[in-house]
């Protein structure tokens, strides 16, 4: 059969279907597998990356991508942790809500964002800045991360409020009185964030800049424009590689496995 085909009786189905729940269940399955199949194969090329990239001293490195290894420290003013004290390098932050159904419920995201700033790195032979974008990979360790789930009658920890009422996006639930004890609602805050002074692990692509008091090498580190790639990690390379060694084939199966059956039951009418 065609892709062609596929799609022309793909969408016969939609519009003919009496079922147009389960219908869109089953084409949510063939899309979704499709996107696991394509994540598991971007995570397998990026560890290749990984792997075919030599690690550099930063006082040999030159321009172009590379990939290299120090301990990470703020360029001027450092990042607030979103729920706790302390500085970091990075930090990321998801509020959730606990949405009920027939089927139990699940968590949904109702906020999230990601805090950073242009970070030195060194390595003992020198130093070089690494300047983050809003699509930088950013992996974090399990050391790191601090996740509060506040019930239905509870009050937000004074730290979390002052946030929500900073960051203005999500309010503050109101679980006083008659209105909030009919209508609260669960929550979940979970924060990651890089300490300063973790060893890191960044790829990139390195370009001239000047030399300066923070950056000996006179390089900034930033996204490769050959692969697109910039990660900066909390994790080492050979984490990174480790997991991505078992993540990148169970995503390409469980995806082909999700799609396929999809395919079948939209093709079929379900079972």
């Amino acid at each position: 059969m065609t892709p062609a085909m596929v799609v022309f009786d793909i969408t016969r189905l939609l519009l003919q279907s009496d079922e147009g729940d389960s219908t869109l269940f089953f084409l949510a399955m063939f899309g979704g597998g499709l996107y696991f199949v394509y994540s598991g194969f971007r995570t397998w090329q990026r560890m290749r990356l990984i792997q075919d990239t030599p690690t550099e001293k930063i006082r040999s490195a030159a321009a172009g991508r590379t990939e290299v290894e120090g301990a990470g420290r703020p360029v001027g003013t450092p990042v607030g942790r979103p729920f706790g004290d302390g500085d970091c390098l990075v930090a990321t932050y998801t509020v959730e809500r606990y949405d009920s159904d027939d089927d139990g419920g699940d968590w949904e995201t109702i906020d999230s964002g990601t805090r950073y700033g242009p970070i030195q790195l060194d390595d003992g032979t020198g130093t070089l800045v690494v300047e983050p974008d809003d699509e930088t990979r950013f992996e974090f360790d399990d050391a790191h991360v601090r996740e509060i789930e506040v019930g239905g009658r509870e009050q937000e920890p004074p730290e979390i409020a002052d946030f929500l009422r900073a960051n203005g996006d999500v309010s503050v639930p109101d679980r006083d009185g008659v209105t909030g004890f009919l209508f609260s609602e669960r929550r979940r805050y979970t924060e990651r964030w890089i300490p300063v002074g973790q060893q890191l692990y960044v790829l990139g692509g390195a370009q001239p800049g000047e030399p300066s008091e923070t950056n000996s090498s006179g390089l900034v580190l930033r996204r490769d424009e050959a692969s697109g790639e910039f990660i900066v990690s909390a994790e080492s390379e050979d984490e990174l590689v480790t997991e991505a060694k078992w993540k990148a084939p169970v995503k390409m199966a469980g995806g082909l496995a999700a799609s396929v059956a999809g395919l079948y039951l939209l093709l079929n009418g379900g079972l």
